[in-house]
């Protein structure tokens, strides 16, 4: 087996995008789990810490955004934030009801 890696040209851009498809995976089965209560809130937190780093990974390995000027980057990593921040705070609030 390490012999077969080692032929295999894996890049950066390889190695990205197979994180994203095991991020995804690992997302998908979580959400699909029947929870309530407390283990309802720590699933979706869990899901929302892994839709950041998707977006971590994204922005760093195909937009390249350590390219891009300070002012941009910022805003890119900004947004990156909102979706996984709102599915947070919309899981606070209803673990909250």
């Amino acid at each position: 087996m390490k012999q077969l890696l080692s032929r295999l040209p894996l890049s950066a851009t390889t190695l990205a995008w197979l994180l994203l498809c095991g991020l995804s995976v690992l997302s998908v089965v979580m959400a699909a789990q029947s929870h309530t209560g407390l283990a309802r809130l720590a699933l979706t937190l869990l899901v929302a810490a892994l839709a950041w780093t998707k977006a971590r990974v994204l922005l760093r390995h195909y937009l390249e955004v350590q390219r891009a000027g300070p002012v941009f980057a910022r805003l890119l990593q900004g947004f990156s934030v909102l979706a996984p921040l709102g599915l947070a705070v919309s899981a606070l609030r209803e673990y909250a009801l």
